[in-house]
């Protein structure tokens, strides 16, 4: 799911940048902040996509998990009783893109991106 958002956010920034996309291999000139090139603001969008995504389906497995509890296993012995929960949560967790679509096209931005340098980096990394 990332690598197909990047490439489609990267090509959406690069065409709403003025001037990069007529550039040779869309590089940017270099008095460009890092956090204004065009793989950053693709990567903020597809970052907020995934998120508020990943929330939401979150969200729906606890409801439907809540909702679902153990009906339907009275009288199962307990290794099916196990195995047929297993199922239950798998199926519950399952990505719900197609529900949550509108975070693809409008991604909700929580998180900008933010420069550092080497003062950031723990000690024994510098």
């Amino acid at each position: 799911m990332f690598a197909a958002l990047t490439v489609a956010r990267l090509r959406e920034a690069v065409f709403n940048t003025p001037g990069l996309r007529d550039t040779k291999s869309w590089v940017s000139a270099d008095d460009v902040k890092p956090t204004e090139l065009p793989l950053a603001k693709a990567t903020v969008k597809v970052l907020a996509s995934m998120h508020s995504i990943l929330e939401k389906t979150l969200e729906g497995r606890a409801a439907e998990l809540a909702a679902l509890g153990e009906e339907g296993l009275d009288g199962v012995s307990g290794e099916e009783r196990e195995k047929a929960m297993h199922l239950r949560r798998t199926k519950a967790a399952e990505i719900r893109l197609v529900r949550n679509v509108r975070f693809l096209r409008e991604p909700v931005v929580e998180f900008e991106v933010m420069e550092w340098d080497d003062g950031d980096l723990p000690e024994e990394i510098r």
